[in-house]
């Protein structure tokens, strides 16, 4: 009996390394920036690939986008009136609040409009990461810590692929447009992009992309408030979307390939160190003594 007791006892400390290695692992504190190689790579592979699902999902981007390029003035012109029957105008109304010298640092909302806008805005999604961050310190948890770190990682590799696809295509805001459905002006120089932004850095959109990649980390982190979590992705991508056509920001078909890329992107920032914590099954020691015997055994559970 005494050698059955010192072998249970071996089981239950063998038990407890188990389940402390399968706790989510804190991130480190510049994990955000030294994960962005391997986090584009694992977009990069997601993207390109002879998958069948990799393959229908591109038909199904540049199928959306001919269509909705053919009526993005249509759609344009009908979102702008509907803006100004509401009372919401067609202008953009963000302000810099914070400039060194001549850079805008801080640009903020200061009317409904600007402020719906601004759900997009890399500020808004800095804060939720930092937001996470900072209640998983305080409450000592893993797994939010490592959603404001995803984020952030997230944020940084997308917003790498986004500007040289806007580069790419060089396309025109409605607001700055010179022709029809704006023009296009492939691979412009540096300089003349930087100078002149809106006149090139239409396609895809980068505001919904982060809003995207946003829910999609924090979806993939916490999977048991999925039932709240996306319905509030959809209302608050669907908002933003409008609204950015509203201010002549963005013709509806630079959307398509935004929301692919925020999606792809988050995934890939938290393939990476999976939560295994979020296993439904349980596997637990039990012991239990009386005067006359002694119970060794094991219980599973598993929870729906």
């Amino acid at each position: 009996m005494m050698k059955f007791k010192y072998i249970y006892c071996a089981f239950l400390i063998s038990f407890f390394s188990l389940c402390t290695s399968a706790q989510p692992q804190a991130p480190g504190k510049l994990d955000f920036i030294k994960d962005v190689p391997e986090t584009v790579k694992t977009a990069w592979d997601m993207s390109f690939n002879t998958k069948p699902k990799t393959l229908y999902t591109w038909g199904g981007i540049f199928a959306s986008t001919a269509v909705l390029y053919y009526y993005d003035e249509e759609i344009l012109a009908e979102f702008q009136r509907f803006g100004r029957r509401i009372g919401l105008g067609n202008d953009d109304h963000t302000k810099s609040f914070i400039r060194i010298g001549n850079v805008s640092v801080f640009r903020g909302p200061t009317d409904l409009g600007s402020a719906l806008y601004f759900l997009g805005d890399g500020w808004t999604h800095a804060m939720i990461s930092l937001g996470f961050v900072s209640s998983g310190y305080v409450m000592q948890s893993n797994r939010a810590m490592r959603t404001g770190s995803q984020i952030f990682n997230g944020m940084i590799s997308s917003t790498i692929a986004n500007q040289i696809a806007k580069r790419s295509f060089g396309r025109e805001s409605p607001y700055r447009s010179s022709k029809k459905r704006g023009r296009w002006r492939p691979f412009p120089s540096f300089s003349t992009y930087n100078n002149n932004v809106s006149a090139y850095d239409a396609m895809p959109t980068g505001h919904l992309m982060t809003a995207t990649l946003t829910f999609t980390v924090i979806d993939e982190n916490y999977p048991e408030y999925r039932s709240w979590i996306r319905p509030l992705a959809f209302t608050w991508g669907t908002i933003l979307g409008y609204q950015m056509i509203n201010n002549g920001v963005h013709w509806i078909s630079d959307y398509p390939l935004g929301i692919v890329m925020g999606y792809v992107f988050g995934k890939a920032a938290t393939k990476k160190n999976k939560d295994v914590a979020h296993s439904n099954i349980s596997v637990l020691p039990i012991f239990s003594a009386s005067q006359s015997e002694h119970i060794y055994g094991v219980s599973s559970f598993y929870y729906f």
